[in-house]
């Protein structure tokens, strides 16, 4: 059996942390190294990780003596991984028991394939909100697959189990990107020609907290989402088209309003497509 390690990011999400990691550890096929990287916590954390570390031995700690942002912070405790097989977690999300077993079972002989689950959206206590039903993306060949992530056109599979190595290939997330990189990650990830297979569950628990990154303004959301899709300009153009990759641009101006767009310094082909849409 492939080893399989988990990757747990973290910053100051103490009061849910300890939910997400037992998630981990009550997996039904179980990981053989779950690397949890606290991003300079200030809340009482790495009390807790250090003492759940002393009781269970596949629990690898590491502490940033500053924060770093997440797409720093989880890079960078990516590639520190040990398993062939990686998958990762939010600190204030968990899975379902039967996670990573199911995703493991349909890439089992599928050596280069990525599993992912349905996700099931939470409040902060933990209550169900929405369940996100992600199956057809499996279906997607490549230019379908980019068309829904850059026009983001449904819920996105998160949290997916893939090889190590394929995370390598694609060169991993960016560090300077402070939200949606994890968008930008997949974008690269789904311009490959690996299948992606769905597990037949919903397998993670992603709860909205009232302090976590989604919670930026508006003009920061569109100001990334336009960074995402700038630098996979060529990537995007060459799989869905100049027209489809413009018109993904202008989606986003469109959708942060006209009082944003102003902030943002856009190139003449982004306005005349928004003038275009507008009459459409």
């Amino acid at each position: 059996m492939s080893r399989i390690s988990c990757i747990i990011v973290s910053y100051n999400k103490g009061k849910f942390l300890k939910d997400a990691i037992i998630s981990v550890l009550n997996q039904t096929v179980p990981v053989a190294e779950i690397i949890v990287a606290d991003d300079g916590s200030t809340d009482g954390s790495r009390n807790l990780i250090t003492s759940l570390a002393q009781e269970y031995c596949q629990i690898k700690p590491i502490f940033r003596e500053k924060n770093l942002g997440v797409a720093a912070n989880r890079d960078l405790a990516i590639r520190e991984a040990n398993g062939e097989l990686l998958t990762t977690l939010d600190g204030d999300d968990w899975y379902s028991p039967q996670k990573i077993e199911k995703e493991f079972i349909t890439i089992q002989n599928k050596p280069s394939a990525i599993a992912y689950s349905d996700v099931r959206l939470v409040n902060q206590e933990g209550k169900l909100i929405d369940d996100w039903d992600i199956s057809r993306f499996s279906k997607f060949d490549t230019v379908q697959r980019l068309h829904w992530l850059s026009h983001r056109l449904g819920p996105i599979p998160r949290d997916m189990l893939l090889p190590k190595k394929l995370y390598l290939d694609v060169l991993g997330m960016r560090h300077n990107i402070p939200i949606y990189e994890d968008w930008d990650f997949k974008i690269r990830l789904a311009a490959c020609p690996n299948q992606w297979i769905h597990s037949g569950i919903a397998g993670i628990n992603y709860r909205k907290t009232k302090s976590g990154l989604s919670q930026s303004n508006l003009l920061i959301h569109t100001k990334c989402q336009y960074q995402v899709l700038m630098l996979n300009q060529k990537l995007l153009k060459n799989h869905i088209g100049a027209k489809g990759f413009w018109l993904a641009i202008a989606k986003v101006i469109l959708k942060g309003g006209r009082s944003v767009a102003r902030k943002i310094i856009l190139p003449e082909k982004v306005d005349r497509t928004i003038k275009s849409t507008k009459k459409s």
